[in-house]
C-alpha cells in the first residue's frame, strides 16, 4: 500500500475504526450488533465503525486498546456495555489476551458488562465453546456471548 492509498483510508474512516472496517467479518458482526442495540433504545452508542464516533481508547499497563463498541443501556443505571467481536481467527490469537483482560478490568471499574459476540456458525466449529473454554483459562468474567 503507497502513501496515496493510506491517506484515502485515512479520509474514507473515522480515527479508530479501521482495523474492524479492514476485516469484513468483524465489520458485519459489529454493523448488526449497533443496528440492534439502535434499534432497543440503547444510548451513547459509539463503534469502531464509519458514521459512529469510536469509544474511548482504554488505557493498560501493557498497551492501550479501544473497544469494538460501547453503549449504555435503559436500565435506571444505564448500566454501560463493553463489546468486543471475535472471529475464529481472534479465538486463539495470543495477542488477545491482553486486550480482553483490559476489557474485563475496564468493565469491572466502570461496572459495565462486557459482551463477546462470535459467529453463529462457521465452517471449523464452534467459535463460542473456543472462546469460553479460552475466557475460561484466562479466568475473565463474561456478561454474554451472542452468537450472531
Amino acid at each position: 500500500m503507497d502513501i496515496n492509498d493510506t491517506n484515502q483510508k485515512e479520509a474514507l474512516f473515522s480515527p479508530g475504526c479501521e482495523p474492524v472496517v479492514e476485516d469484513e467479518e468483524r465489520r458485519r458482526l459489529l454493523w448488526l450488533m449497533a443496528e440492534y442495540f439502535r434499534t432497543i433504545g440503547y444510548t451513547d452508542i459509539k463503534a469502531r465503525l464509519p458514521g459512529f464516533m469510536p469509544p474511548p481508547v482504554l488505557s493498560g499497563t501493557i498497551e492501550d486498546h479501544r473497544p469494538d463498541f460501547t453503549c449504555r443501556q435503559t436500565d435506571s443505571n444505564r448500566t454501560p456495555i463493553i463489546l468486543e467481536i471475535v472471529t475464529p481467527e481472534l479465538v486463539e490469537d495470543p495477542l488477545a489476551e491482553n486486550r480482553w483482560s483490559l476489557l474485563a478490568s475496564a468493565a469491572k471499574l466502570y461496572t459495565a458488562e462486557l459482551h463477546f459476540v462470535v459467529p453463529k456458525w462457521v465452517a471449523s466449529g464452534s467459535v463460542d465453546q473456543a472462546l469460553k473454554r479460552r475466557l475460561a483459562r484466562m479466568e475473565l468474567t463474561v456478561n454474554r456471548i451472542w452468537m450472531v
